[in-house]
């Protein structure tokens, strides 16, 4: 499969490229669908606007029916708005009894945080370092899941609050009542008045992933298609098959919610209908001839869930058992894991110790309660030297840094986003807030329009909501009548502080550094491979491994929630904003893309290993013992990816006769494997190769690589072909010429390009003649590789001769 043409194909099919699928039916509402998978993000943002202004007045009107003025009610008010803030953010359990239990959880916990802030109020210092207890306990607790975090989190929050609104001993009954008020409220609008529901969110996410199918075809097929940004991205088309494989990773997730489906057996059906889906969009993306394939996939994944939703008979299944279902990744309010899932068993004790890191046997979330109690500690010191009365601003930014990241470089990203938030926000405060006044129901209304766009875009961006919570900062200080131009930029320098001191003890103390991660990633996307290409082999031939018929959609479905993790760890180790993030930039984009190429491959075996299943059930004379050679070779190399060394030659071709399907997909994995050892010269040492013949101008595939300032370097080159199968493995001569036999016929191959201390090239190659390859060398600014098609008439051109890489 090339997922990285960026030729437009005019006129293909019977419709071109306006077809239902690539063409007039991805507008605005397939980009609106695409955005927000399940529209999570919507229902958030509205459900904490709505929830909050509702809370706010309620929280008044108990404020004035207890006949409270001042400060007391400030804190009905404020106790049930943050009460309100968290609970809506955290309480994500997937049943209704579960949300209720922890909504439940959620003021105990904060009524705890703050009468053990008023117990030691009379005791600064003692307060003080009580608080650094709690940040280390909040955090500490994490390791007994999404509940706990929830709790962890409100308990922290309410020892926070009760030193920022000076609470005493004597008002426990006022905040007593205020949180009881409020958790009744958030109970009722949860469980009665807005319940969640999973079915609807499903087929949401279905047609989130729908509509990325489609905008990835469509921009297949037209890349002006493409956002003016990623016009000129070479790996844009992968970055859409990424898109269309996180959203099938999240219709997986919500499979395992209880409610998604009326009937939970039918979840593998689903499954497999996904996987049909991203199968038809990889021979669409193959051979644009056939544009109603994945038109056809969609509408069969759209009727299998309206089987379910009528109760109608399962299809195809006869008398089988319905095989338990387990999800690749467990949603966390509707989104995916983040990078813990990688980092905490890379962490943990046994591996840890083995690996002879610091902190090595500490939990990541022991790793994480250390780094911010030491970070708090400093925090508090510092804040407290700049304003003793303000100190807790800095300590707020330095526990949040913390919150929801799991790598130094998360850490780091995230401080920077707070502060970068804090800034932008303030410096809109200060035109906005005087401009509009002091009145009450306007500074309510920005209130809930700041809050609704924050939590919109937080998942796009953390510095949304930073920029947003400083918003109702500032028309908060206006409504109590403080406000002011110092207090704001008091707010900057303390949080901008907070943020420094939190990314200094990421990096410093025990840290967990981006790169480790990455590799584990990798490691992790490895074994993902072997066992799927190993259950692949089992199901061709059985009688090699005894037991169950392994269930190849979950396998694929596994490794795509693994290549997820790689691009979300890989994020903070390529913004070029990052110390070496420009230099690591182009191997990081070209390796993911290559991993996004193997994962469609392995999906695309899976479709055909099934069929040949389905055949030998039909007539189990059938064998086709040929394919062995083809699996064999293939798990060569992904035995050599998984344990690091040297791949070797491994030049095999699929004989004439056999199940051509399966041979034809083992062929394309075996070329996107090799392809992938090429560009990631980190995964194994490169196997020699032999050297180039002397080129012959004008016969066969020939040219010449070199650097950006035209002098030739030493290189290996593979040549890849149509069905991809490694057909030349040559190394440039000391001048970077080289020379590959090829066949007339044959008019596209990829061509992949490495040598030492340059970013390596990986694209496709059209006909004949000469190719000039220009590598970047892995400097401070890198750019992407270039290959150039050379003509004895023309000479050198600007165009690329490679569609994507």
């Amino acid at each position: 499969m090339t997922t990285q043409a960026t030729r437009r194909t005019a006129g293909v099919g019977p419709t071109g490229p306006t077809s239902s699928s690539g063409g007039r039916r991805t507008g605005v509402r397939d980009r609106l669908l695409a955005s927000d998978p399940g529209n999570v993000r919507l229902t958030l943002a509205t459900r904490a606007a709505v929830t909050l202004g509702v809370a706010l007045g309620v929280a008044a009107l108990l404020a004035s029916l207890l006949g409270l003025a001042g400060n007391q009610a400030v804190v009905v008010i404020v106790l049930g708005a943050v009460l309100t803030m968290i609970t809506t953010f955290t309480a994500s359990d997937p049943t209704p009894a579960g949300r209720a239990l922890t909504q439940l959880c959620l003021p105990v916990a904060m009524l705890a945080g703050i009468t053990v802030s008023t117990l030691v109020d009379r005791h600064r210092v003692l307060s003080l370092l009580v608080f650094v207890v709690v940040m280390f306990a909040a955090v500490w607790v994490r390791r007994f899941g999404p509940r706990a975090f929830a709790c962890g989190m409100v308990a922290w929050m309410g020892y926070f609050i009760a030193l920022f609104l000076q609470l005493s001993f004597a008002q426990l009954p006022v905040v007593l009542a205020a949180v009881a008020t409020t958790t009744v409220l958030l109970l009722v609008i949860a469980l009665v008045v807005a319940p969640q529901r999973p079915a609807r969110r499903l087929q949401r996410m279905v047609d989130a992933f729908a509509a990325r199918t489609r905008i990835a075809l469509a921009e297949h097929r037209d890349p002006d298609r493409r956002p003016p940004w990623r016009r000129r991205d070479e790996t844009a088309a992968d970055r859409a098959v990424l898109r269309v494989n996180e959203a099938a990773v999240l219709v997986d997730g919500q499979l395992a919610v209880p409610g998604a489906l009326a009937d939970p057996h039918r979840a593998g059906d689903v499954r497999a209908a996904v996987l049909r889906a991203e199968a038809a969009l990889a021979r669409a993306l193959d051979d644009p001839g056939d544009p109603d394939g994945v038109d056809a996939a969609l509408a069969d994944l759209d009727a299998v869930l309206d089987d379910d939703r009528h109760a109608r008979p399962r299809r195809g299944v006869g008398d089988d058992e319905p095989v338990p279902f387990a999800p690749a990744a467990e949603l966390f309010a509707g989104f995916l894991p983040g990078s813990a899932v990688t980092v905490g068993p890379m962490v943990a004790p046994d591996e840890g110790a083995a690996g002879g890191h610091a902190g090595a046997g500490l939990l990541l979330s022991t790793r994480q309660a250390l780094q911010i109690a030491l970070a708090g500690g400093l925090s508090i010191a510092l804040g407290d030297a700049v304003s003793g009365q303000r100190w807790y601003w800095a300590v707020l930014a330095c526990f949040l840094a913390f919150t929801g990241t799991a790598t130094a470089a998360e850490t780091v990203r995230k401080a920077v986003q707070r502060t970068v938030g804090t800034v932008v926000g303030v410096v809109v405060a200060l035109v906005v807030v005087p401009l509009l006044g002091p009145s009450p129901a306007v500074a309510l209304a920005v209130i809930l329009v700041a809050i609704f766009a924050g939590f919109y875009l937080f998942r796009v961006s953390y510095t949304s909501l930073a920029f947003a919570i400083t918003l109702v900062v500032a028309e908060l200080y206006e409504l109590l009548g403080t406000y002011s131009g110092g207090l704001l930029a008091l707010r900057v320098g303390e949080t901008a502080l907070g943020a420094l001191v939190g990314g200094i003890v990421a990096v410093t103390f025990l840290p967990t550094t981006a790169v480790r991660a990455e590799h584990a990633a990798r490691a992790r996307l490895a074994e993902e491979l072997r066992a799927a290409t190993g259950d692949v082999a089992a199901l061709v031939h059985p009688g090699g491994r005894p037991g169950a018929r392994p269930d190849l959609h979950a396998r694929a479905r596994s490794l795509d929630a693994a290549v997820h993790q790689l691009a979300l760890i890989g994020v903070p180790l390529s913004l070029r904003t990052v110390p070496g993030g420009a230099r690591r930039r182009p191997l990081l984009v070209r390796r993911l893309a290559a991993w996004v190429r193997c994962a469609v491959r392995v999906r695309a075996l899976v479709e055909a290993a099934e069929e040949l299943e389905r055949t030998r059930r039909s007539d189990p004379a059938e064998r086709h013992d040929r394919v062995g050679a083809a699996v064999r070779a293939v798990q060569g190399l992904v035995d050599a990816l998984a344990e690091g060394r040297d791949p070797g030659e491994h030049r095999h071709r699929p004989p004439d006769d056999g199940p051509d399907d399966l041979l034809a997909e083992l062929a394309a994995l075996h070329g996107a494997l090799v392809a992938l050892h090429e560009i990631d010269p980190t995964v194994a040492p490169v196997a020699p190769a032999a050297p180039a013949a002397p080129p012959a101008v004008g016969t066969g595939l020939h040219g010449r690589v070199t650097d950006d300032g035209g002098r030739g370097l030493p290189a290996v080159v593979t040549l890849v072909d149509g069905n991809g199968a490694q057909r030349a493995r040559v190394r440039s001569d000391d001048d970077g010429r080289f020379a590959v036999a090829v066949a007339p016929e044959e008019r596209s191959w990829q061509l992949v390009v490495a040598a030492a201390g340059h970013a390596p090239h990986a694209g496709r190659v059209s006909g004949p003649g000469e190719h000039g390859i220009v590598l970047r060398a892995t400097g401070p600014a890198p750019r992407p590789a270039t290959a150039r098609r050379v003509t004895p008439a023309s000479g050198p051109v600007g165009g690329r001769a490679a569609d994507g890489g």
